[in-house]
């Protein structure tokens, strides 16, 4: 029996190629696109939970606030973790501090600056489970000078040898040896490092016992998860205790939360953060795109199959007669159904084994299906039952359920019971379309405006770069010199931090001001204002080798002086006061605004102050750009040959604040695209339907006069209707989301109407395209050839 039904569930496809092929190909292409949302899914929620601790592991944060206005801080000092440890026996297990750092790495004859070099506590590996595929976990970070490598960096440097033993050079200052290789990792991780050393190698650095330092990334490991909030409730007295006599001088207090380590890569809201993040509300989205594409596909053939009723209704009639049960035809067309969805199912996966690494390379993912077979061969056994039922269940019934007298007698109209539901299907399609087209028009106007926002300062041809590394530092004045002599650079700056880099946040006292209030704080010298273009409204920036300016003066920008409540003239000659500074200094001027963080952020008050602390060069060029380049390049290595030279463009450095986005509008620019086409297909096949049932009436319309374009009008109006309506149902539901997603920038480009008017013509114009072809074919069909039947 089995083998009849798939004998004649096979003829059954193979009679309505068009139809078959239209529901094999919206199914494949949905579930590919499911499968990839899946991959994208699963890769992001599965950050960090391969910890056998990962419940009792909490990240120590600050809670700081600039003028009543609170922000979470992800460093802290390096006393912290001791005092934990000693105050709370009872609630704390461990603590492990982790620093962040670049370092220059030799080996024999290879040099490279390792951007993910990393110092951690000797407990690091028993707070966290990072498995070792080389060397003891035990032991592998007891000794000061020991090191674990990732594998990519032990093939990097040692090639096929064995590298337990090896010894590396560290910043022309340590020997290194390596003590284990990271196995390679069941799932990914926030912490992002391919060297982890000893932390015992700073122990004898200035800082490592200053309670200000805010330099470590710091674990805490709860002796049970349920302690969380028992211990924040007693932070207030712990900072307190070690803080007491500086909060009273600030009059500004900082308190400690501690945060699950399974909200931290998702949590972006944090300042001067080192660790890897995702985005929640991108998971949470592409999840709902992926359902809803997975039904669109699965609507598009319960579509076809009921509006093709009438082409099985005398098969179901005579089949009756002949004695088959109505479960025997739910079986038959489910089995169909089946057929379907198992093909497509098949197809799919070859098609993602094939795209999946095109698809990675151009919008920056590391997805595999390999990892995932496990779970994916039965899920895909899944997929099919679902789909098929999905797809399957309501046509079968509304086949087998046709009365064997009326078919036989005639008195059945093709496809007459579906015609609401399948109305509802197709608004329910172009309504997910038309919210997809609208996000990707959103975001696209938001990323245009990011790109074309006036920021307050100049970020074309603007070349920055680091100097990381004492020696360097010591010679940057050398250095910035030489740099001037190229007639391509036009200015050149140095300070603590760069447009969208590090800021930090400081107390001050102002003559005449009761108040103490805290500005973000930038060091920086006379250069600095001309490289960014950066525009003054009252008084003077610094002069350079101006010896009255150095270390005694600085420049408010105008939030910094609305907030103290004077004017921009009444700021200038004023002294202030920095915390943690004994050398009193004069405001000279005050700084136009400027966006010296990201749009996600408002411009807060900001205080620069002259002082040498150079830690980023800003080199504004003009002209022959390539020759400056390697200008820069010469005299670096001139001055560091040890060090490579890593510079990049403003422009670039500005990019990446928005890369989580960037990536979102491309993803939801290709799923609209596949919804798009998925819906075309639906669509085309209803339409070429419709045409095909509705040509005996076209043949007697143009037999009594009426014209082509009557006749197209006549097919295509139904349509257009369900696309207006499409609209009306997407547009509050885009609206809400539009809002939501606009919510995490400070700055956002307005919604605007016009968004909403060209996606209904996108939708107008998709919709055209895919039914007017069908209906003009069919209004010039000859009618005496339609009509010769009758």
């Amino acid at each position: 029996m089995l083998k009849n039904f798939f004998k004649i569930s096979f003829r059954s496809l193979w009679k309505q190629k068009v139809f078959s092929l239209i529901n094999i190909a919206g199914l494949t292409l949905g579930i590919s696109v499911c499968m990839v949302i899946y991959l994208y899914v699963d890769d992001q929620v599965s950050y960090d939970n391969f910890h056998a601790k990962a419940d009792r592991i909490f990240r120590l944060l600050r809670i700081g606030n600039i003028n009543g206005e609170k922000y979470f801080i992800g460093v802290t000092a390096a006393p912290f973790a001791d005092a934990l440890e000693t105050d709370f026996p009872h609630e704390v297990e461990q603590t492990v501090r982790l620093f962040y750092s670049d370092g220059l790495v030799q080996y024999e004859d290879k040099t490279f600056l390792e951007p993910k070099f990393t110092l951690a506590d000797s407990n690091f590996l028993e707070v966290f489970t990072f498995p070792l595929a080389l060397g003891d976990p035990s032991t592998a970070l007891s000794k000061p000078n020991g090191v674990l490598i990732t594998k990519s960096i032990a093939q990097k440097y040692f090639g096929d040898e064995n590298p337990i033993n090896k010894t590396f050079r560290v910043g022309n200052e340590y020997d290194l040896t390596v003590t284990g290789v990271f196995e390679d990792l069941p799932a990914k991780t926030h912490l992002d490092f391919e060297f982890v050393a000893n932390l015992a190698l700073l122990r004898n650095e200035s800082f490592f016992s200053h309670w200000w330092s805010n330099g470590m990334i710091t674990y805490v490991l709860l002796k049970d998860p349920g302690m969380q909030h028992t211990l924040e409730a007693q932070f207030p007295d712990f900072m307190t205790k070690y803080f007491g006599e500086d909060f009273k001088k600030t009059t500004n207090r900082i308190e400690l939360t501690l945060q699950p380590l399974s909200e931290v890569y998702f949590e972006q809201d944090v300042r001067y953060d080192q660790v890897l993040h995702g985005s929640k509300s991108s998971v949470i989205t592409f999840s709902a795109v992926g359902v809803f594409i997975f039904l669109i596909a699965c609507i598009n053939f319960m579509n076809l199959a009921t509006a093709k009723s009438a082409l099985r209704a005398r098969e179901v009639g005579v089949r009756k007669t002949l004695g088959s049960s109505r479960s025997k035809l739910i079986i038959q067309f489910l089995g169909e159904s089946f057929l379907i969805s198992g093909t497509s199912v098949v197809i799919a996966f070859m098609a993602l084994e094939l795209f999946l690494p095109f698809f990675n390379q151009v919008f920056g993912l590391e997805l595999s299906l390999a990892h995932k077979l496990p779970v994916l061969i039965p899920g895909l056994g899944l997929i099919i039952v679902i789909t098929g039922l999905l797809s399957g269940i309501y046509p079968a019934f509304v086949l087998s359920g046709y009365k064997p007298v009326e078919v036989l007698k005639g008195k059945l109209k093709g496809g007459s019971k579906g015609i609401n539901f399948r109305k509802v299907l197709v608004i329910l399609q172009f309504s997910t379309s038309v919210f997809l087209i609208i996000l990707t028009l959103l975001v696209g106007k938001q990323m245009k405006f990011i790109e074309e926002k006036d920021l307050g300062f100049d970020r074309e041809q603007v070349l920055t770069f680091p100097l990381n590394h004492a020696e360097i530092r010591d010679k940057s004045e050398a250095l910035k010199n030489r740099l001037q002599e190229h007639p391509a650079v036009v200015a050149i700056g140095s300070g603590t931090g760069i447009p969208g880099g590090f800021h930090d946040t400081m107390t001050a006292t102002i003559e005449g001001i009761e108040t103490q209030p805290r500005f973000r704080t930038l060091f920086a010298d006379a250069g600095y204002f001309e490289s960014f273009g950066l525009e003054i409204v009252a008084g003077r920036s610094f002069i350079k080798d101006h010896a009255a300016d150095h270390d005694k003066t600085v420049v408010l920008n105008e939030r910094a002086v609305r907030e103290i409540g004077l004017t921009n003239e009444e700021i200038l000659g004023r002294e202030i006061s920095i915390s943690f500074d004994s050398v009193p200094k004069t405001v000279i001027g005050v700084v136009k605004d400027y966006n010296f963080s990201s749009l996600k952020a408002k411009i807060e008050p900001l205080m620069i102050s002259n002082v040498d602390n150079d830690r980023m060069v800003a080199v504004k060029l003009e002209g022959d750009i390539n020759d400056a380049i390697a200008h820069i390049e010469t005299v670096w290595n001139d001055h560091s040959s040890a060090y490579p030279l890593e510079y990049t463009f403003q422009d670039e450095n500005f990019s990446r604040l928005y890369r989580t986005e960037q990536l979102q509008g491309k993803l939801f620019a290709t799923f609209s695209g596949i919804v798009i086409f998925i819906s075309c297909l639906g669509i085309f096949g209803l339409a070429t339907f419709t045409a095909n049932q509705r040509l005996k009436e076209i043949g007697i319309r143009k037999a009594l006069g009426a014209t082509i374009k009557s006749i197209t009008g006549l097919l295509v109006k139904d349509y257009l209707l369900l696309i207006l309506i499409a609209n009306v149902v997407a547009w509050p539901v885009a609206w809400y989301f539009s809002e939501k997603w606009l919510d995490q920038f400070a700055y956002k480009a307005p919604l605007g109407i016009e968004i909403f008017v060209l996606t209904l013509l996108v939708a107008l114009v998709i919709a055209l395209a895919s039914v007017v072809f069908q209906s003009v074919k069919a209004a010039l069909a000859n009618p005496v050839d339609v009509l010769k039947e009758e």
